[in-house]
């Protein structure tokens, strides 16, 4: 039940807290970031296009351009393609993981007793905030190292383990927030 700045978990009020200013920061960067990019891909999609093809034409040998204009379009196509979808998923996942970093580091601060927990919870939660940056790696790769090559990169080295963080996040807090209602009298 909602009471003012306290809400109740099974009986014990909670009185909300702001989590620390830095995560807050990065909240509201990332939110604005999304924001800023879906608006700017709206504007400056046939520079985008004509950026993309560029690069792809400046990296043959990573694409596995033939020679053949049939292939090599169909190559260039879906290069381009795929740096659209990472800056559109960019967008997208920004906007919404912003909100969550904050709200669930509010809860975090607010409903978590424990130091370290907080401490290692927030941790978590901020870098799982940074999830959508991944997919600026999955564009720019997907032009520069050749698509199968940059979308690899990016998976494994920067999407997985900053998604990995949001949800061990999310999980440890779910869990800490059991532990917690079932301590508290």
């Amino acid at each position: 039940m909602l009471l003012s700045r306290n809400f109740r978990l099974r009986g014990d009020p909670i009185a909300l807290r702001r989590p620390p200013l830095a995560i807050v920061l990065v909240a509201v960067l990332v939110i604005a970031l999304g924001e800023t990019s879906g608006a700017a891909m709206s504007q400056l999609r046939p520079m985008i296009d004509r950026y993309a093809t560029a690069r792809v034409n400046a990296n043959p040998a990573a694409h596995g351009l033939s020679g053949s204009a049939e292939y090599d379009d169909e190559v260039r196509a879906r290069a381009v393609y795929t740096a659209e979808v990472g800056l559109s998923f960019f967008h997208t996942h920004a906007e919404g993981l912003g909100l969550i970093l904050f709200f669930a580091s509010t809860l975090v601060a607010s409903a978590v007793p424990w130091r370290r927990a907080r401490a290692a919870l927030h941790a978590l939660l901020t870098a799982g905030g940074l999830f959508p940056l991944g997919y600026l790696v999955y564009s720019v790769g997907a032009v520069e190292l050749g698509r199968d090559a940059g979308i690899e990169l990016a998976e494994r080295w920067v999407l997985t383990p900053l998604g990995s963080a949001a949800i061990a996040g999310l999980v440890g807090l779910a869990l800490l927030l059991a532990v917690r209602s079932r301590v508290a009298p």
